[in-house]
């Protein structure tokens, strides 16, 4: 649980609670870990893998509902800066990572 709340940079408490619902939906299996009894392998039941398929398939039609007046250069212009902005942001995930503090207080003139 703790790796997976790192991977999604959310808290324990929020991890759990997602973890719960979709194990509730019966889309994962929580399987006790054989290297660590206090551990669980969380696995993609089938309908877990439909279920992720089913929102690829929305993203995919929602992108294509959206972008069908672009061009293909303007699509892969996208895709390059997007790429581009997730490599500037980095791996944000660590506990250390923190947001550039800039002073902004003005002396009156």
């Amino acid at each position: 649980m703790s790796r997976l709340a790192e991977l999604l940079a959310v808290d324990m408490s929020v991890t759990s609670r997602h973890v719960a619902h979709v194990a509730e939906k019966e889309w994962i299996h929580r399987d006790p870990d054989p290297a660590d009894k206090r551990s669980r392998i969380l696995r993609l039941t089938p309908g877990g893998k439909a279920k992720v398929n089913e929102l690829s398939d929305l993203s995919i039609r929602t992108l294509t509902h959206y972008l069908h007046d672009w061009s293909d250069d303007e699509v892969v212009q996208l895709s390059t800066l997007l790429a581009r902005l997730r490599d500037s942001f980095g791996d944000c995930r660590a506990a250390s990572a923190r947001l550039p503090f800039e002073e902004t207080t003005r002396t009156p003139a």
